[in-house]
């Protein structure tokens, strides 16, 4: 069996799904998914379980499950114990950082897992099984059928502009920073450029004041707001191009996005001081800017 422990928002879980799918996959098991991490969070309201939108095939990890692999922590003593008292049969394994470990995709046997693993590298041998795990339930569809026409009957360009949660916390702040004005005004130079100016911007954010204030862009363009996390998620897919954040969310809105023929813009700092092009995060045809 694998066991991914699933940590963050939506995009953080989907890549750790992802990895695990791939995982599990190669070692023709069941996935099973630790959420204890996340419910922990709810009071404080920083994160809920997101993937029960979505349809995927993993199983949620009960505490028995859990125990056979000597509780949730991974302490270096508590990944030793978990060794031992198995007998080598469940073991543990966490990789914290940013970039592709390739040593993932080698592990054998019974493993719980703990990881960020953003990057497609981890699960790119899967990607067919994966467009159709992740697509989104029908109950989670937006039912606005105006906005999903203009969408699909528009050249459709979502742009993520993410503000709240980075602002709001410090630390979070400091470790991620912001996509910039000029970033945005970049990128859309681009896409008109590459698609002329008969395009539709569609802006997702979590800050529409910031938007009425600074945007001064002559464009078509139509903020969304009022959504639900999944439906702003489902939405931003269904654009045929994107402009991502330095975001997990918009990255993978524009991964799930299905046309062949998209332009896809994301920013050159991932965080700060942490370039994009050094942390294989570009599936290979996205423009970095």
């Amino acid at each position: 069996m694998i066991v991914v422990r699933l940590n963050g928002g939506l995009g953080n879980q989907l890549f750790q799904y992802a990895t695990g799918r791939q995982l599990a996959h190669l070692n023709n098991a069941p996935l099973y998914l630790d959420t204890a991490f996340i419910n922990a969070n709810l009071q404080q309201q920083i994160w809920k379980y997101e993937l029960g939108a979505f349809n995927i095939s993993g199983i949620i990890a009960d505490d028995k499950l859990l125990q056979t692999f000597h509780g949730s922590s991974f302490s270096s003593k508590e990944r030793l114990l978990t060794n031992l008292i198995t007998l080598g049969k469940n073991k543990k394994y966490k990789f914290d950082e940013y970039g592709f470990n390739e040593q993932v995709l080698n592990l054998r046997g019974n493993y719980y897992l703990r990881g960020f693993f953003q990057s497609e590298k981890y699960f790119k041998g899967i990607a067919n099984i994966l467009r159709e795990e992740l697509s989104v339930k029908e109950e989670f569809i937006p039912a606005d059928n105006l906005l999903l026409d203009k969408i699909s009957n528009t050249t459709s360009v979502a742009i993520h502009i993410r503000r709240g949660d980075y602002i709001r916390n410090l630390s979070t702040m400091n470790a991620h920073g912001l996509c910039s004005k000029d970033y945005y005004t970049k990128s859309i130079e681009y896409i008109k450029r590459e698609l002329g100016d008969d395009v539709h911007f569609f802006f997702f954010t979590d800050d529409e004041e910031w938007i009425n204030r600074e945007m001064n862009w002559e464009i078509n363009c139509t903020i969304v707001s009022g959504k639900s996390c999944v439906e702003d998620f489902y939405l931003m897919s269904m654009c045929k191009h994107n402009i991502i954040a330095n975001s997990t969310f918009s990255w993978w809105a524009a991964w799930l996005n299905p046309h062949q023929d998209k332009k896809v813009v994301m920013p050159k700092h991932w965080a700060n001081n942490i370039k994009t092009d050094d942390i294989d995060l570009n599936p290979g045809k996205w423009l970095v800017k």
